[in-house]
């Protein structure tokens, strides 16, 4: 059966709300997010960031060109049947999708703990990292189920910017221990923490756990710069 959207207003609340009715009960494996123009402007990026962010297995995330009836996003759609969503406004809306469409429940406090990251990411973007802090630790201390790692990584960074070596340090070691292979951003946290500590032989040593990890490391552009670095301290990587 065909899917249809229907769009009611909340009572007391000129939001509407998404509803799907009808859907068929199949099991999708590809969302698209619209990333044109309007829909960016309306939120799409910030939306395919938070999905991919909540580290499904079951459905492969991604963005795509215009998807047309631009002023009504953002906008997605669900494969490989093809079925189009509009107004999918909020990272509940989201779940609701994966939920309705994909069969995949995405827990309350994962979702709650995704948009405060997200949230801190806002603040932090704004060079408010006091409290982006705060929201971090606030996604933390939420008992979700996965994507810690991003969250430690972000705590890492933000440390990092206010001088505080050695909680960078902390979290980039929790965010590296946690991390899925192939997040290498947590290992460069690690060696940036390192690094700005002095601790050259501990940069080398992160450096070749990295590799061994995922040999796909050595081909990030930061390879390079980092064997320059532990050059100039005359450390072998």
């Amino acid at each position: 059966m065909a899917v249809q959207l229907q769009y009611k207003k909340t009572v007391g609340s000129n939001s509407r709300r998404l509803v799907v009715a009808n859907a068929a009960a199949k099991s999708f494996k590809k969302i698209q997010f619209c990333t044109g123009k309007v829909c960016k402007k309306q939120g799409s990026q910030q939306l395919l960031k938070f999905a991919q962010d909540l580290g499904i297995d079951e459905v492969e995330i991604s963005d795509c060109g215009c998807l047309g009836n631009c002023g009504n996003g953002p906008s997605l759609v669900v494969l490989p049947e093809a079925v189009m969503l509009r107004h999918v406004s909020t990272p509940k809306d989201v779940a609701d999708v994966l939920a309705w469409q994909c069969k995949v429940d995405v827990p309350e406090a994962l979702l709650r703990a995704t948009e405060l990251r997200l949230a801190g990411n806002m603040l932090a973007m704004g060079g408010d990292l006091d409290d982006a802090i705060e929201k971090y630790k606030q996604a933390l201390a939420v008992d979700f189920p996965r994507g810690k790692h991003l969250v430690h990584s972000n705590l890492s960074a933000a440390y990092m910017q206010l001088g505080n070596k050695e909680a960078a340090l902390q979290h980039a070691q929790e965010a590296a221990a946690l991390a899925p292979r192939g997040f290498h951003l947590a290992d460069i946290r690690l060696i940036d923490a390192l690094y700005a500590l002095g601790r050259y032989k501990d940069v080398a040593a992160a450096v070749a756990e990295a590799e061994a990890k995922d040999a796909s490391f050595r081909f990030l552009p930061e390879y390079k710069n980092i064997q320059k670095a532990l050059k100039k301290q005359n450390v072998a990587v």
